[in-house]
This record gives structure tokens, sequence and C-alpha cells, in this order.
């Protein structure tokens, strides 16, 4: 019962991370230990370390990040400067793929190295 809770609370303090302190790092530590849980319970097994998709979500944060960034200096005028109008929704973007990096990395911080076959 306490992933659903969870999973909607690490939403929610990435959504107003845009507005106050916190967000993406706080909302994919939730999230993390949501994941965490669900693997803990066996729900899930914990994804293949060599999964594309896996390593994608590992630089999409950053990525974004770089991105966004250097789209301020071709439309504004510095790193990451945007006219006003377009600020939040370009906040959000940046926070949503930071979140999910976060939630990634964190969570495989916590559930160890993959197992290994015995060597021959």
């Amino acid at each position: 019962m306490l992933p659903p809770v969870g999973i909607v609370a690490g939403i929610y303090v990435l959504w107003e991370g845009a507005n106050h302190p916190g967000g993406a790092f706080q909302g994919g530590a939730i999230l993390a230990s949501m994941w965490l849980l669900v693997l803990m319970a066996g729900i899930a097994e914990a994804p293949a370390v060599g999964s594309r998709r896996l390593r994608l979500t590992l630089i999409a944060g950053p990525s974004v990040f770089f991105a966004v960034g250097l789209g301020g200096l071709f439309l504004g005028d510095a790193f990451l400067a945007y006219p006003e109008a377009v600020a939040k929704p370009v906040i959000l973007v940046i926070e949503f793929a930071m979140t999910l990096t976060v939630t990634v990395t964190l969570a495989l911080f916590l559930a160890g190295p993959p197992t290994r076959e015995p060597f021959p």
C-alpha cells in the first residue's frame, strides 16, 4: 500500500520544487525509496545494468540540463537565460529529467552490484 502513496508524494515534491526549495533530488529520493520497497518485496526484479534504457535514463537529466542551458545561450543572454514567459515550463522539463536520473541513480546505489555467475 505504501508505494502508490510514496509515488504521489514524490511527484508532489517534484512539482512544488519548481516554486519552492526541494524538487528533483528530494522527489527522486522518495521515488527511489518506493522502487526499493517494490524490489525488496519481490514484486519486481532489479533491471539489468547493461540495459540501454537504464543507461539513457542515467544520462537524461544532465543531458537535458545541458541542452536547455545551451538553448539559453541562443535565445537569451546567458546559459539558462530564458524569457520569463517560458521559464516555468523549462524549469519543469529540467526538474522532471533530473528526477528520473536521481531516482535511478539512488536506487541502483542501494540495490548494490548485480550478481555474477561464478567464474569457471
